[in-house]
Parts: structure tokens; sequence; C-alpha cells
């Protein structure tokens, strides 16, 4: 049986004060039309997770590495309008990441763009972002993965909460898990 390749794009997206790094990775066995996230981290190591998220997860991954809001929203509003030139499904958008993708999320909803079917929050607990005191109703449907209290205040503001854990933070082990609640939501 032949061994099916992931494939990968670097890119590098202009912003208004720099070039932001970026990928794009597609999962081996992707079809035209698979969900599509946005994954959102400030460190070397978001491409490998994005990698990650794209083969165990089946998503096509639009990653960034930047911590800058600006940046953040306006490739989550671009996958939203363009998700489709990338082989995916823009209506089965989803932002991943800690607090950025949290606030990232926030201002989708308080701006009516893009509409996203979940957001995957890993750990947004640490990161102090988004803030104690912002309202939580109304944003997308979330999964989080080690982040209890995250959590609580999602299910406080009325939100749909899948609770994940990873016994080391950095671990990808979830995924599959993620990657078995999508495909059951999109097939409903």
């Amino acid at each position: 049986m032949p061994t099916l390749l992931q494939r990968e794009a670097d890119l590098s997206l202009r912003a208004a004060r720099d070039f932001v790094r970026s990928r794009v990775s597609w999962p081996p066995d992707a079809p035209d039309g698979s969900p599509i996230a946005v994954f959102l981290a400030d460190r070397d190591s978001c491409f490998g997770v994005a990698n990650a998220l794209s083969r165990e997860g089946g998503f096509v991954v639009l990653a960034l590495q930047t911590a800058d809001l600006d940046v953040a929203t306006i490739a989550l509003e671009w996958a939203g309008d363009h998700g489709s030139s990338l082989g995916a499904d823009a209506d089965q958008l989803i932002v991943v990441g800690g607090g950025l993708a949290a606030t990232a999320a926030l201002h989708a909803r308080d701006h009516g763009w893009p509409p996203l079917s979940r957001q995957v929050l890993i750990g947004p607990d640490l990161t102090g972002s988004p803030p104690a005191l912002a309202s939580l109703v109304g944003v997308a449907p979330a999964t989080v993965v080690n982040a209890p209290h995250y959590a609580a205040r999602l299910r406080e503001a009325g939100v749909e909460v899948d609770e994940l854990s990873a016994k080391d933070a950095a671990s990808v082990d979830w995924m599959s898990t993620l990657r078995g609640n999508m495909e059951r939501r999109w097939a409903a």
C-alpha cells in the first residue's frame, strides 16, 4: 500500500509592520472540502503542532507564528473568505490555539465574521488572554484542552464545551478524539 504524504507550503504574509511566518498543511487523505483550522501560536513549535493537527485531525491548517491580535484576526477573516482556494470548506472553520485563539474567537463574534464552527483552545488559562472580565456569551462552541477554569467560564456563559486533556501539555494525543467529535457533528 502506498504511503500518503502530507503536503505543506511555507508562506510569508505581510503585516503592517513586518512579515509573519505561516504555513499551510493538508492532511494526507484530504479530499476537497476538508474543514479548515487557523492555528495561532507565537512559538517555533507551532508548525509541528499544526502538522499534527492536519495529519491527526484531518484539517487543512493555516498556521501562523504570531502573538499579534490584528494579524490573527486578519488571517482568520482571510480563511473565512478564501478557504476554498486552499481546498477547504470555509463553512467548517475553526480557530485553534491558546489565549490568542480565544481572543480571535471573541473578535469574530463581535464583528460577525467569520462564522466559526468551533474554537479549539489549548491551555488558555495560562496566558491571561482573553481578559477575565470579557463576556464569553455567544462565542463558538469550544473544545478545551488542559484548561478547566476557562472551560468553566465558557459553560457559565452558555457555550457548548467539550473538555479534553493531555498528560503532557505539548502532547497532541487528544487530536484523534477531536477528529472523531468533529466528524460526528458535521455528519449530523
